[in-house]
């Protein structure tokens, strides 16, 4: 592997294209966020999303394990990484009712796909309430968003962009369907073809169809006029959803119980600090760019019309 593609495998990389994808080719332009602010959110919000895939990277680690029956170092670490998130995020002034909220659901999207793997048993629910969970950490960024302007979330414009981070997701999943095959990684079409075989591409298209015909339904209760801007950045999230899916591909192995991965370096023991040391840059550099502190806490509701 060339320096490149190892650079394209790191924390910080994946957290950048995300950041770009999401942050600011998505919810900036949703939200209509000045570019001013967006100079000073971003670097906040990327460090953030980099702390997301040190997580990610520890859940990886642990596909075989069941951490909640284990209770493991790694175990330990989690609730280390939420200390952490909390710690960051109150130092910036991004810690609201919406954040909160969203900071559990991510621990709760870790444990169930932790559940799936080291049990080794998928249903449909659980694909589906997996796929619905995994965008937790770019809705996180968005709430941040929020609570660094000091505004409260618009509850339209939320669960607008619901269904649309759904379908991102399962785009995802399609753009690495046979990459995720390969390395037994946990895949919504792969379990799809597990369930259905042949007809696993319609079965998954008949969700796909399921959340656009949600996310139809909800734009047109925008301003006319804002309409079609909204619906092309969000559609070209999710364009691969609604494309032609791959080719399926048979595999005797169990695709939701990957290999064992190999030993972890000592050094993921420093993970966590200097995860934190970026997030502490990040707010150093946005702190000195704010006129005022930003604590408008909104409420959130804890059903939202769909599974979350």
């Amino acid at each position: 592997m060339n320096s490149l593609a190892r650079l394209a495998e790191t924390p910080l990389w994946k957290a950048a294209g995300i950041t770009r994808d999401y942050v600011s080719r998505m919810y900036y332009v949703v939200d209509e966020v000045p570019r001013r602010q967006r100079l000073r959110l971003t670097p906040v919000v990327l460090a953030v999303e980099y702390l997301v895939y040190r997580v990610d990277s520890l859940a990886e680690r642990n596909t075989e394990v069941d951490l909640d029956a284990e209770r493991n170092s790694d175990y330990e670490t989690f609730h280390t990484y939420k200390k952490a998130f909390e710690k960051v995020l109150r130092f910036v002034g991004a810690w609201n009712d919406d954040v909160a909220f969203l900071v559990d659901e991510a621990e709760r999207f870790i444990r169930l796909e932790n559940a799936a793997t080291s049990r080794g048993t998928t249903t449909r629910q659980d694909a589906i309430a997996l796929v619905e969970l995994r965008p937790t950490d770019v809705r996180l960024l968005r709430a941040m968003t929020f609570a660094l302007r000091g505004r409260s979330m618009d509850p339209a414009t939320r669960d607008l962009l619901w269904p649309v981070e759904v379908l991102a997701d399962i785009a995802n999943d399609l753009g690495h369907y046979e990459q995720d095959v390969a390395s037994g990684t946990l895949n919504v079409f792969a379990v799809f073809v597990k369930l259905y075989g042949d007809t696993a591409a319609a079965e998954l298209r008949r969700e796909v169809d399921r959340y656009e015909s949600m996310f139809l339904d909800r734009l047109s209760a925008l301003p006319p006029e804002r309409h079609a801007q909204v619906a092309e950045v969000c559609r070209r999230r999710y364009a691969a959803a609604v494309r032609p899916y791959p080719r399926t591909i048979t595999q005797p192995q169990d695709l939701a119980s990957p290999p064992r991965p190999a030993a972890t370096s000592p050094r993921k023991k420093a993970a966590v600090g200097t995860a934190l040391a970026v997030g502490l840059l990040a707010a150093a550099a946005y702190g000195r760019g704010r006129s005022r502190p930003s604590r408008t806490p909104s409420s959130l509701r804890k059903t939202r019309g769909h599974t979350a």
